[in-house]
């Protein structure tokens, strides 16, 4: 089936980078590799000798020095001289899983060098994120004189000016978005501090904490590398070089020896800590870290990754799963409230800000990503606060849209932000917020539609038959993958799926097959379950995916995890069957044109909600496309589809053509038929059809519609005179051919087009259509 219409069009763009073959082929024989896997490391900016054993060889990595981190030097001798002079320290963190790896990595340092440690994290509902002057005051207050940061503090400008005041040195260690002048402090350690020497500068929060306590000790402490690599997936920082190296350590430390906290937690969360990977942190460990602090206080994730003994672990990590699950609950309710919102709008804006009371701030994050997910462009998402007149939040972008450099340009609006290109938390006053909304919607003007659309970086176009486990296995040398070195996403053109089916309690996943030729390939899509009904029998399809080995009852399989779909073609669908109608029936789609020859069905369907339009007057409508074309009922004729689908040309067909089975007419009565029903009339004129229809559908079987087309053909000819309900023969008649009457020829029409639709086979239709759509 040919077409340059998209009748599932994919989510996404898809793009492919092309990489030299002669260049490539070089590569391969360079680092001693497949093809395949050369094209992959190019794209990954893997070309010498060196970055390709540091990218597959973590036991040949050498540290950078930590002392190329600007003030460094002056961080390790102040507190070392708090130690020495017995100092209380204060850690001040975040409540995010960065942050509290982050406190657990340097509070672990502090411990073995024997020093007085405690930490501090602000909590996000009363106090925000990052340093705040009563916290300051209030730990200068309980005999601390030393306070270093982490994960935090880098814009925080004015509660650094207030912490020389009351005489409270402060370290800064931080990694997110700086601004032109840096805070005043005792030293500020940040990987692009304009003045560093450091040569990775996209540490997370818990990275840079590590090469403090690196720094502190003379030596890495390696045995705190699984809270680095926790810290380092949940903050989606890029997972190259420096944090590429933490990862793949970390895991090794994660699968063999643990952190206390880490192992309950995974024993709640239902993970194989053995069996570790960047995806056990991402979807397993780090949502159930960051969970306690977007409903309160985050005190006990970091109490959980310093536990000592078994029962506090144990305590803290139920204490933890439970808010995972209310959590999750809360972003469910908002999402549904929020998308509400969203689609209440009369035109959907180039960035969306929702703000609504009782909302909680602490899942706003998740819930933009939802948001963003679903309309593709920028989203923030405010809870207001009544009682203080302040929305507090969150918010997501695209590529295109640097959310903190947007936010930055009404600091003046902004009670306190903070973030990313693509993430950013914020407190405005509801004062501020119309004026705040109208600005940002103003500034996404600028974005396209190609900008809004996300894209997917495709590694290759593969058959399904290369998808074997060696070629699968080859990928996974690759792990761990993240930012900038994503998990490969592989094409597959004009294949056939087969066995397509929902899965689920509820439905919304998808099992198919990906057919071409001999070769198939299995596939799972989640969340994408509808499809189902959306692709025709003979549907060529495009399809993107993640490759995996699905292992079961100790057979591995190769698996495709389908990201994303579309059918380059118009689809035909056969709905004849009354249970696939009532599934076109069941969702009414704006796009979608029933159109009816006959009456029996059109009120139901407008009572439904569907847009409903009788032949005679689509046709002569204006000219206009549909994306769906539903047949509800019989055509008078064959032709009458041609017409309609030439006018519309529709991206989907549906044949239904539901006929009453008590009026369907397979075939014209016989002459013998016409003459007995000739003789009866005759013989008991006036003869009355009401009366005698019992005992003529007992003796010859007819029904009301063949009695009534019999008598209708009598009287085109003249042969009778029909008045209401009663039938006599007609006087000096002229002898006619049957098939001279119009009804007949009708009739005779109207069962040829019966036969061809009703009983036809889908290859059938679909030729028919192809012959039509080519033209």
């Amino acid at each position: 089936m040919k077409g340059g219409k998209y009748v599932i069009h994919s989510k996404y763009t898809w793009k492919i980078e092309d990489i030299a073959e002669e260049k490539a082929r070089e590569a391969a024989a360079e680092f001693q590799v497949s093809l395949p896997l050369a094209k992959m490391l190019l794209k990954r900016k893997i070309t010498t000798t060196g970055q390709f054993d540091k990218f597959f060889h973590p036991d040949k990595y050498q540290p950078y020095d930590p002392f190329l981190l600007h003030d460094m030097d002056k961080a390790v001798e102040r507190i070392k001289t708090a130690i020495a002079a017995d100092e209380k320290i204060m850690i001040y963190g975040d409540y995010d899983a960065d942050g509290v790896t982050s406190i657990a990595v340097l509070y672990n340092t502090l411990e073995k060098l024997g020093a007085k440690a405690e930490f501090y994290i602000p909590n996000r509902f009363s106090e925000g994120y990052g340093p705040n002057k009563e916290a300051f005051q209030m730990i200068k207050n309980q005999g601390y004189d030393l306070l270093i940061t982490v994960d935090n503090g880098i814009a925080a400008l004015d509660v650094m000016e207030f912490a020389k005041e009351i005489d409270l040195d402060v370290i800064v260690t931080d990694h997110h978005e700086k601004r032109e002048t840096l805070p005043e402090a005792i030293a500020v350690i940040h990987p692009k501090h304009p003045e560093s020497l450091y040569p990775f500068q996209d540490l997370a929060g818990v990275g840079v904490s590590y090469k403090l306590s690196h720094a502190l000790l003379g030596e890495e402490p390696s045995e705190l590398l699984d809270l680095v690599a926790v810290g380092t997936v949940a903050d989606l920082v890029s997972l190259t070089d420096e944090n590429r190296l933490f990862v793949q350590k970390g895991l090794d430390v994660l699968k063999e020896s643990p952190n206390l906290g880490l192992q309950f937690l995974a024993k709640k969360a239902g993970a194989k800590l053995h069996e570790a990977s960047e995806e056990t942190i991402g979807f397993m460990l780090a949502p159930r870290l960051n969970a306690v602090g977007r409903l309160g206080a985050a005190d006990p994730a970091c109490e959980l990754l310093l536990a000592h003994d078994d029962e506090e672990a144990d305590d803290l990590a139920g204490i933890i799963e439970e808010a995972n699950k209310e959590r999750r609950l809360l972003v469910s309710e908002i999402t549904e409230q929020a998308t509400a919102v969203v689609e209440a709008e009369s035109e959907l804006p180039g960035m969306i800000i929702a703000a609504q009371s009782g909302w909680n701030a602490g899942v706003l994050g998740i819930v933009a990503s939802r948001l963003v997910e679903k309309f593709g462009r920028p989203v923030i998402c405010l809870a207001i606060d009544e009682a203080t007149g302040m929305a507090k939040g969150s918010g997501r972008s695209v590529s295109a849209f640097h959310l903190y450099q947007e936010l930055d340009q009404n600091r003046e609006l902004l009670e306190a932000f903070g973030g990313h290109p693509m993430a950013a938390g914020l407190t405005v006053s509801l004062e501020n917020l119309p004026l705040l909304k109208e600005r940002m919607i103003k500034q996404a003007e600028s974005l396209s539609l190609a900008d809004l659309r996300p894209s997917l970086d495709i590694e290759a176009k593969l058959e399904p038959g290369e998808a074997d486990i060696a070629f699968i296995q080859m990928i996974e040398r690759m792990a761990p993958f993240g930012m900038d070195n994503p998990k490969p996403i592989f094409e597959f053109e004009q294949v056939h799926l087969t066995g397509t089916k929902q899965i689920g309690a509820d439905k919304t996943h998808l099992k198919t097959s990906l057919q071409k030729g001999e070769a198939a390939l299995d596939a799972v899509g989640f969340n994408i379950g509808h499809l189902v009904y959306e692709l025709s029998p003979a549907a060529e399809v495009d399809a993107v995916g993640e490759l995996s080995v699905n292992e079961w009852n100790n057979i591995r399989k190769p698996q495709l995890r389908l990201i994303d779909v579309s059918v380059p073609h118009w689809q035909l669908f056969d709905v004849r069957n009354r249970t696939e109608w009532n599934e076109v029936v069941r969702e009414p789609k704006r796009d979608r044109i029933f159109v009816y020859f006959k009456d029996d069905e059109a009120d139901a369907l407008v009572k439904s909600g569907h847009a409903v339009t009788k032949f005679e007057e689509l046709l002569n409508a204006d000219s206009k496309n549909a994306s769906e074309l539903v047949f509800v009922d019989l055509p008078h004729e064959i032709s009458q589809v041609e017409q309609v689908v030439r006018k519309l040309n529709p991206e989907k067909i549906f044949f239904h053509f539901g006929v009453k089975e008590s009026s369907r007419m397979e075939r014209i009565p016989d002459r013998a038929a016409f003459a007995n029903l000739y003789a009866l009339i005759k013989k008991f004129q006036p003869f009355s059809v009401e009366r005698y229809r019992g005992a003529m559908a007992q003796k010859f079987g007819w029904n009301q519609e063949v009695v009534d087309f019999m008598s209708g053909v009598f009287f085109e000819l003249d042969f009778v005179k029909i008045e209401d309900d009663v039938i006599w023969l007609a006087e000096n008649t002229e002898k006619k051919k049957l098939e001279d009457a119009e009804s007949y020829k009708r009739k005779e029409r109207e069962i040829e087009t019966q036969q061809k639709l009703l009983y036809a086979s889908y290859g059938e239709l679909l030729q028919w259509m192809e012959r039509i759509m080519e033209q």
